[in-house]
């Protein structure tokens, strides 16, 4: 487990304890969830950006991706059986 301390700004900590009486969660268990989100909101961004910068193969670098995955679906058996 890993302690630490925060210092927040009065409205934010207004807003804070106003989420935390209507929701009945502890200060613990909502910076837990925040941080949570926000890892996960991350990942999400890592994994949007490395999908990004992927570039083709050499050997498909000349290849129009919509007409290669056009001719695979045309010859499947299971699409056109």
């Amino acid at each position: 487990m890993f302690a630490t301390q925060l210092n927040f700004s009065d409205e934010i900590t207004n807003q804070i304890q106003a989420n935390l009486q209507a929701c009945g969660e502890t200060f613990e268990e909502f910076v837990q969830q925040a941080v949570a989100h926000e890892l996960q909101r991350r990942k999400a961004n890592d994994l949007k950006s490395f999908f990004d910068g992927l570039q083709p193969l050499e050997s498909f670098a000349d290849v129009d991706p919509v007409a290669y995955v056009d001719d695979i679906r045309s010859n499947s058996r299971l699409i056109n059986d």
